[in-house]
């Protein structure tokens, strides 16, 4: 008998289809531009306080998305429309990015970056100091590129960064479509499985930030294809460069994702060579990939003194620690499921909407994991006469398509994102995860459409009920990441990134360097610690750089020992106070770096904390515009 059997392990092309009628393509392409004027409404809606704002913006992306998928799931789809159609789709939805932060970064992690962008066009070096992100420096291929598009056309950096992104999308969803055609040998299901892919919570809006893992995706796909591709001709060396140029911009990219690469490309290594049958010139040129691909980082991050462990390893080991008391307790310690910090709970339509999206998730991944295997042509040997149990025992795995094996067996980590996700210490884990986890994701949920839910159905009701269910991972995708703070609202909040970055901070900012000038060493909280150094070009100070919590400056009721020493040690020249930090509790769980000073406000800090400068001899008031207020306090650190 048959231990598994479920059919054969590839699919059929694609139908052949005239790729010169697009008519749907334009369609499609007007029908997204009319969803992106509604959401630029939503979006100012929201900057207006309208309560409508974020149901409209929402389906506004339904709007925009739904009729795509459901083209791009029927079968009679030419493999050209299917890549137009895609990439009308993946340009799109960039622009939610553009309309959410037209004019000045929103992200905490893009002003890191934007900070490192900065010194390399001043200094015109690389490797510059970086206190707000000590890692940044060491992996500057995102800065690298958008400065040296920035220099030769004369756009200021945000701008840069917006059109280098866009390019960096486009091609990571080209990239990821090619991957995906080899894999499986069929653009139907390559076409699927991108726009499955879409539904990770990163997508739609971390992975188009001004931060390194954008970049970083992009040349990890790039670096698949190579690695997959077909065989060319000509010397080997020539047909390993472009891999070998990719693997290297990488690793001084991102340090996470070149680590995956190599791990990915490691294993693919390990089940060709495991299998046999595997030509041994094929054998051993993947070798070398591997090969290179897990030294390659590994020598950088050596090289730069490995300036990762330093912030990655307390994130792990929390993380880690907090998933296994989740597992063996049952409970959620110090974390509400759909509720932030500061006690907001999520509509209960966005909770349906993420629950809804992560089952048809699980359950596209129960009925489609030994389907894809499969579709590697993964069979057991054939054993008659025996028990069950034996025929297991005896079986040998074989299979065929090692790339998509792996890409199946990706999906195992999907459950441990999640998992990662409802606990507060492992949230940045599971986040790391998921696009990685989603490489499988993607894939098994188009094959499992290909082969099962569809097959070749003509059914116009049947594709856009595909069409839906894509939707529907894409919205819980965009919900869990972002939720009711998707689009800027019309008020302040307190330590919340997007809806804390405003112009009467950056007003602010933007006055110290025009009046006091650049490089002054200024204590102050989070959030006007990046606007001080990406619009007013001061030095800050962050815990993780100088092991001392600044932020005890301000949370201490008076100006005591410890607050005297923490000012000489540091050698402060100003002190911004923002009074709005005392109108509530910090969205993103901190008001300053998550250590003591946040331990010492169990509540919103009092007024007369942020004052306590005031009184304080040898401190003066310099700057006052209602609520930041700036100290000069080079007298009490001993300064002229």
């Amino acid at each position: 008998m048959r231990i598994l059997g479920f059919g054969g392990a590839y699919p059929e092309q694609d139908e052949a289809v005239d790729p010169r009628r697009f008519i749907w393509s334009q369609r499609l392409a007007v029908n997204a531009a009319i969803a992106l004027v509604i959401a630029a409404h939503a979006a100012n809606a929201s900057r207006a306080g309208e309560a409508t704002a974020i149901p409209e913006f929402y389906a506004a992306v339904a709007l925009l998305f739904l009729p795509i998928a459901a083209r791009l799931a029927y079968p009679e789809v030419a493999r050209t429309e299917r890549i137009v159609d895609l990439l009308i789709a993946t340009f799109a939805l960039f622009m939610l990015r553009v309309l959410r932060e037209p004019n000045f970064f929103i992200s905490h992690d893009e002003y890191l970056h934007w900070v490192t962008a900065q010194h390399i066009m001043e200094s015109g070096r690389l490797f510059t100091s970086n206190v707000l992100f000590p890692i940044g420096p060491s992996y500057p291929g995102l800065e690298i590129v958008t400065t040296a598009f920035a220099s030769l056309s004369g756009l200021p950096i945000f701008t840069a960064s917006v059109v280098m992104l866009m390019i960096a999308r486009m091609v990571f969803v080209a990239s990821l479509f090619m991957v995906y055609e080899r894999v499986t040998n069929s653009a139907r299901v390559a076409a699927l499985a991108c726009l499955f892919y879409m539904g990770s919570s990163t997508f739609v809006f971390f992975d188009v930030s001004f931060s390194y893992a954008s970049l970083a995706m992009m040349l990890m796909a790039l670096a698949l294809y190579f690695v997959v591709r077909p065989p060319q001709q000509g010397a080997a060396w020539m047909r390993g460069l472009p891999f070998v140029l990719c693997l290297l911009a990488l690793c001084v990219t991102h340090h996470m994702t070149a680590y995956v690469l190599g791990g990915l490309i490691a294993c693919l290594f390990a089940l060709e060579a495991i299998r046999g049958g595997t030509p041994a010139k094929r054998l051993f040129e993947l070798g070398l990939m591997a090969s290179f691909a897990v030294l390659a980082p590994i020598l950088w991050s050596k090289i730069m003194g490995n300036p990762g462990a330093a912030y990655l390893g307390p994130v792990f080991q929390n993380g880690v620690k907090e998933l296994v008391s989740f597992i063996l307790s049952g409970s959620l310690q110090n974390r509400a499921l759909f509720t932030t910090d500061d006690g907001i709970l999520a509509p209960l339509w966005q909770r349906y909407l993420t629950l809804g999206s992560v089952a048809i998730i699980c359950a596209g991944l129960a009925l489609g994991f030994f389907r894809s295997l499969c579709w590697a042509g993964l069979r057991l040997a054939e054993a008659r006469d025996v028990s069950m149990l034996a025929s297991f025992s005896r079986a040998r795995p074989r299979w065929s398509n090692s790339a998509l094996a792996l890409l199946t067996l990706l999906t195992i980590f999907y459950p441990f994102a999640i998992m990662f996700r409802l606990t507060r210490s492992g949230w940045e884990i599971g986040n790391r995860i998921g696009p990685f986890a989603f490489l499988g994701v993607g894939v098994v949920l188009a094959i499992l459409v290909a082969s099962l839910l569809q097959k070749s159905s003509r059914s116009v009701w049947r594709a856009g009920l595909i069409g839906a269910a894509a939707t529907v991972i894409l919205l819980g995708g965009v919900i869990s990441s972002e939720g009711p703070r998707v689009l800027v609202p019309a008020l302040y909040q307190v330590s919340a990134d997007e809806a804390s970055i405003e112009p009467m901070g950056i007003a602010a900012a933007e006055w110290t360097k025009q009046w006091l000038g650049p490089d002054h060493r200024f204590a102050t909280d989070r959030i006007n610690r990046l606007l001080l150094s990406g619009f007013g070009g001061q030095k800050t100070s962050t815990t993780l750089q100088h092991g001392i919590d600044a932020g005890v400056l301000l949370a201490l009721p008076t100006l005591d020992k410890e607050a005297l020493e923490v000012i000489d040690l540091l050698g402060f020249d100003y002190v911004l106070a923002d009074l709005r930090l005392t109108t509530g509790l910090p969205v993103v769980g901190a008001y300053f770096d998550g250590g003591r000073a946040d331990q010492l406000l169990g509540k919103p800090p009092l007024p007369a904390s942020l004052l306590k400068f005031d009184t304080a001899e040898g401190a003066n008031r310099v700057f006052d515009n209602g609520y930041s207020i700036i100290y000069d306090v080079r007298k009490l650190s001993g300064k002229p």
